[in-house]
């Protein structure tokens, strides 16, 4: 192996390790991009395989045998095929940020695909057919005077059009982004025009690993962004719970209520005390909490609050617990706050103001499960996709779910059927 052959061999190598870190890093952190993390984890499993590939070309030993000759072909049909489809995943990933930033859904990316589709025919054409590059008896490579150029030419033809359309759409990326975009599509480009006039200087998947890299920070700054305005929101959040468990419309219809009780049920009245001060203080122990809190923690919350509003309500609101599994943790206020939103605008608003809620939690496998279900009013659940929705509380605590404990929380409501409200935690 010769010294210009070994830094290249050595640069892909690296390469490939820096590629299967970024995969690595980015699937542990794809909670927040779930959509985008999928797409850019295919980019770097292409940049992977491709880098390996080439890698091995290098390393083709002069045999005549036919598990070697296979070994070659597979090798360099594979880093052809893999620089075409890396163009096209990486479209892939672009227009998903340029939707996530615009909402501009856009359709270049089939153009991208069928480009990678024509060249991976005229490569596998090659293989029956010469007329690209070929082998001598030796398993040398020799790229064919006529139409070496093909595959470089597709490549260059999506980047081109990836290149385009990414500055076409330059302010909606972020800075970062714009950087990244540009580099990782141009530096393949340069390079590809170099190898076309300078036979012997592969440098596009050295271009590969550089732009590959760009794009991991790229990445990796988004994400933290992501953190600065989740925490931001967070704490903003926080508060308005804390705001918003010390509503004073609830603590003087809970006053109102002892008040009466005093009077006329002096034994009610002493546990309704009980039960108001066991809220007051949870409420106020968790004021600066800035972890999830033990599931049974939070349900004694629940439970606080229920059994004021039944003493307030009477027979009009009914609990049921269905509880099976405790050991897992959750935001605060998070299942308080779907029970309340279940009291106040399920059940009280409907027709009649009686309904019954129940709480279930179960484990199936490695997840825990909590249900809240009423079969209150309901509404349309499609409106908590609707930025200008009201339901503040609901879409805050799924966010909260999602960035706190990596959960998921889904709401499948009925309009005069009632609503369900699934969370899952991991």
């Amino acid at each position: 192996m010769s010294v210009q052959q070994y830094i290249h061999f050595s640069i892909e190598i690296w390469g490939a390790l820096f590629c299967l870190v970024s995969l690595i890093t980015i699937f542990m952190t794809r909670f927040f991009d779930r959509t985008g993390s999928r797409k850019l984890i295919f980019v770097m499993l292409c940049s992977l395989a491709l880098m390996l590939c080439d890698s091995l070309t290098w390393l083709s030993p002069v045999n005549s045998s036919l598990a070697v000759s296979y070994l070659v072909r597979i090798t360099y049909f594979g880093a052809f095929f893999l620089g075409m489809l890396n163009m096209a995943v990486s479209a892939e990933y672009i227009t998903h940020l340029i939707y996530k930033r615009s909402g501009f859904d856009l359709k270049w990316k089939y153009i991208e695909w069928f480009f990678f589709l024509v060249g991976t025919v005229l490569l596998i054409i090659n293989l029956f057919n010469p007329y690209i590059y070929t082998f001598d008896a030796n398993n040398t490579y020799i790229r064919l005077r006529d139409f070496f150029w093909l595959p470089d030419l597709v490549i260059f033809i999506e980047a081109a059009i990836s290149l385009s359309v990414a500055i076409a759409c330059l302010k909606y990326l972020l800075p970062m982004e714009r950087v990244a975009m540009i580099s990782y599509l141009t530096l393949p480009m340069i390079a590809i025009i170099i190898s076309e006039f300078f036979y012997g200087a592969s440098c596009t998947n050295i271009a590969v690993v550089i732009s590959t890299i760009i794009l991991f920070i790229s990445y990796e700054s988004y994400y933290a962004q992501y953190l600065v305005e989740q925490q931001k929101n967070l704490n903003e959040e926080r508060l308005r719970l804390v705001n918003h468990q010390m509503q004073p419309h609830f603590i003087f219809n809970t006053l109102a209520l002892i008040r009466y009780q005093c009077l006329n049920s002096p034994n009610e009245a002493a546990d309704t005390i009980n039960d108001f001060s066991d809220y007051l203080r949870s409420t106020t122990d968790l004021m600066l909490e800035t972890e999830c809190i033990s599931f049974e923690k939070e349900l004694d919350i629940v439970k606080n609050y229920i059994r004021i509003q039944k003493r307030r309500f009477e027979d009009e609101l009914i609990a049921e617990y269905n509880i099976s599994d405790t050991a897992f943790d959750v935001p605060p206020y998070s299942v308080q706050t779907i029970v309340e939103n279940a009291v106040i605008h399920g059940i009280r608003d409907g027709n009649s103001g009686k309904g019954k809620i129940i709480i279930t939690t179960k484990r199936i496998k490695n997840q825990h499960i909590i249900t809240v279900e009423d079969d209150g009013c309901g509404f349309d659940a499609s409106l908590l996709n609707n930025k200008a929705s009201k339901n503040v509380g609901i879409k805050n605590t799924m966010q909260r779910i999602e960035v706190m404990c990596r959960g998921t929380m889904t709401v499948e409501s009925t309009p005069g059927a009632g609503t369900k409200v699934t969370i899952t935690i991991p």
